[in-house]
């Protein structure tokens, strides 16, 4: 006949919508491939992160639950350093970590300690790396009262069947040279090591986690929140003042699958949140794409909390 043939109908339809994105382009997981592309360096400004911790959605951040804002190798020179230890923003930065959050520094560095140190009270100490690293096995560690059974499912080791990768951490690390780590005993009580070089002395770890916790002013009413040692919380909790914890995580290295959804809890990208703090720079840094800063809008970033139930043990010490 000649009648000119017709296009399917879902054909049609979607031609009504424009064209549709190639299927290869769009994220897929799949058992063969090692996850998602890694998070790249930290591409925001000084400023910019600066703009993130004293914004308006992080203070609202600060007062709610489970949450990973997860901070890229490159961040460490960026982070701020001069908040007023009594002010809003280093509070805000503590209050974060109690309300049972977590910050984690992936490729930290001497800027990251120093952070640590200044606005959670730490007495962290840089060593040299001068050897590898082989993953803790010793129960009990001399001033370190955490165990190997602490450590989290995320950092479990590394596991292969055939050709497919399923995550997780190697037995060994070998010291890179920009690999970066700390004195075990200069660790607050109760934090867990994930690698360390024992038995050398000093004994160094550029992989642990800490744990901040805090409890209501128990001398004053609407008082600041004080700062408890972790191992002191059973104690305060006797007393009727129960602790509420968070999460520090130190890599002190670029450990490249550390952005998979391996976490607990929903993970924000520091350095995407700080871009989209952006002050006006004309000059869009490398990295910030059009997507990245429309998808970190705060509405979406809060919605986020709306399906977390902070209820269970995962939330609370």
């Amino acid at each position: 006949s000649g009648e000119t043939p017709r296009e399917p109908l879902a054909l049609q339809e979607t031609k009504l919508w424009g064209d549709m994105p190639d299927p290869k382009a769009i994220p897929t997981w799949s058992a063969n491939q090692n996850g998602i592309a890694p998070a790249g360096a930290a591409a925001a400004l000084p400023i910019d992160y600066r703009s993130m911790f004293t914004s308006d959605m992080f203070a609202t951040m600060s007062d709610t639950c489970c949450r990973t804002i997860f901070f890229p190798p490159g961040h460490g020179v960026r982070l701020p350093l001069d908040f007023e230890l009594d002010g809003p923003f280093a509070k805000r930065i503590r209050n974060f970590v109690a309300n049972r959050n977590t910050l984690l520094f992936n490729g930290a560095d001497s800027y990251t300690i120093e952070f640590m140190n200044r606005y959670f009270a730490y007495e962290i100490k840089q060593v040299p790396v001068i050897s590898g690293f082989k993953r803790r096995e010793s129960l009990m560690v001399l001033g370190d009262p955490s165990t190997a059974s602490a450590i989290p499912s995320a950092y479990a080791v590394e596991r292969r069947v055939g050709a497919s990768y399923y995550g997780g951490l190697p037995d060994k690390i070998a010291p890179t040279e920009d690999m970066v780590s700390v004195d075990t005993l200069s660790l607050p009580g109760a934090s867990i090591i994930i690698y360390n070089n024992w038995p050398r002395v000093p004994t160094g770890t550029p992989a642990f986690i800490t744990r901040y916790c805090q409890i209501e002013d128990p001398y004053t009413e609407g008082g600041q929140p004080m700062k408890v040692e972790v191992l002191e919380c059973p104690a305060a909790e006797g007393r009727g003042f129960p602790c509420s914890c968070g999460f520090i995580h130190f890599v002190g290295w670029d450990w490249l699958g550390s952005n998979n959804n391996v976490w607990d809890s929903s993970v924000l990208n520091g350095d995407d949140m700080s871009l989209f703090f952006s002050l006006g720079d004309t000059t869009k840094p490398k990295g910030a794409t059009k997507s990245t800063t429309q998808r970190l809008a705060p509405e979406q970033i809060f919605q986020v909390n709306d399906q977390e139930d902070c209820s269970g043990p995962n939330c609370h010490f």
